[in-house]
């Protein structure tokens, strides 16, 4: 059972866009108005250098740039959990006393990416990098990706360690929020990953959610769980039946993370194109403007719900 009380992670948690200059660097001064643009906007968690935040095309010294300056700009006002998982455990612990260090409110990590990896291995993984920091850690099952689904066996062997405090389930099955909750416990934070399956998540145990498209539209999720935790079930569905069909519009792009950027600098928060081998997504697409009109209509039409 994890020591750390839990309660203020249980949030709409926005997966933040890591942003760049126009060299392709990472851009300290764009990243603190980015952070600040959610805090506006009303958002309370942030889940810095995961896949949304091309993470992994990042170097160490710039997960840590980053994380800084996020953590410099609302530390004191975002919740902010910062994914330090890498390829290697040595790495991934040095990301970990960062994270620590900086201020971060928890660490997260996939398991290893390419190789595939046997349980034990991704058991001693993931305990390396919880003994680097003493705040919460937060296991990200995300096996579309990593090819390594997250077991009941091994979900039951890291619960022993005190300091794992939740799952951020973005694994298809929403049955396995469920699960990993029933097996965690009332205190154990388990966020649904499937955007476009938000409510579900929730009524089946979920605790909040972390999401690639909040960011792009970041009144809707919040909207949809001001419902949920008001048990306005029926105006819940309505609004996760505004919120699904955006998702896929988002993802028709061919590129998700350069479709939000450019949703981002349509609302008036540029934070560069994504780095290769992602895509950028011109702003003026009609298509793309398109979206941004039907997504700011929706926040106007949903505000008094």
């Amino acid at each position: 059972m994890s020591k750390y009380t839990t309660d203020h992670l249980k949030e709409v948690t926005v997966a933040f866009n890591t942003p760049f200059t126009e060299d392709g660097s990472v851009d300290r001064k764009a990243s603190k108005a980015l952070a600040r643009y959610f805090v506006n906007k009303g958002v309370k968690s942030l889940y810095v250098c995961g896949s949304t935040g091309e993470g992994f095309l990042l170097d160490n010294d710039e997960r840590m740039a980053l994380v800084e300056a996020v953590l410099e700009e609302a530390g004191g006002e975002l919740r902010v959990i910062v994914h330090v998982g890498c390829a290697s455990t040595r790495h991934s612990a040095l990301l970990a006393r960062h994270a620590e260090a900086a201020g971060a409110d928890a660490i997260s990590a996939v398991p290893c990416v390419y190789y595939r990896l046997g349980e034990e291995s991704v058991y001693r993984h993931w305990t390396a990098i919880t003994e680097a920091a003493d705040i919460p850690f937060i296991i990200y099952n995300i096996p579309q990706l990593t090819g390594f689904n997250l077991s009941m066996d091994l979900l039951e062997r890291m619960l022993q360690n005190e300091r794992v405090a939740g799952v951020k389930c973005s694994s298809d099955p929403v049955h396995d929020i469920l699960r990993f909750k029933q097996a965690g416990g009332q205190d154990f934070v388990v966020y649904n990953g499937s955007d476009e399956q938000y409510l579900a998540g929730r009524i089946m145990g979920a605790d909040a959610g972390i999401g690639g498209t909040y960011g792009a539209m970041p009144e809707l999720y919040l909207k949809l769980e001001d419902l949920i935790r008001r048990g306005e079930y029926e105006k819940a569905k309505q609004m996760q039946n505004i919120i699904t069909p955006l998702v896929y519009r988002l993802c028709s792009f061919g590129s998700l993370y350069g479709a939000v950027k450019a949703i981002l600098a349509l609302d008036g928060c540029p934070c560069g194109i994504p780095r290769l081998p992602f895509l950028p997504v011109d702003k003026e697409n009609p298509r793309l403007l398109q979206l941004y009109q039907d997504i700011r209509r929706s926040v106007e039409e949903t505000a008094d719900l």
